[in-house]
């Protein structure tokens, strides 16, 4: 069996939803970096605001579903806010959805 690999990371985030929007955390621009070494994985993130009320439902939900993933033994979800967040990390789709223009 192949190990895990950052596709396979990348894939099970787009699982996890920012819960006001329904959009993935991938989709959102919220994934800054992704890191496999063996079974371990490091996750790199910021949210849309330092305050975001629902941030530590979000990290959970990314720890779960990278921890879902065979063969992975360990995650770390790094939290950083530099660079800051904006729309442009957004998929050209969902600012399109979200009339926030290409």
């Amino acid at each position: 069996m192949a190990g895990v690999g950052r596709e396979d990371v990348i894939n099970a985030l787009r699982s996890v939803k920012d819960p006001e929007l329904s959009i993935s955390v991938v989709d959102l621009g919220l994934i800054y970096g992704v890191e496999v070494k063996g079974g371990k994985v490091e996750v790199v993130m910021t949210l849309t605001t330092p305050m975001c009320p629902l941030g530590p439902v979000i990290i959970d939900d990314v720890r779960k579903a990278v921890e879902g993933i065979p063969g992975v033994k360990a995650v770390d979800v790094k939290v950083v806010f530099d660079p800051p967040w904006t729309p442009d990390r957004m998929s050209p789709e969902y600012r399109e959805k979200l009339g926030l223009g290409l």
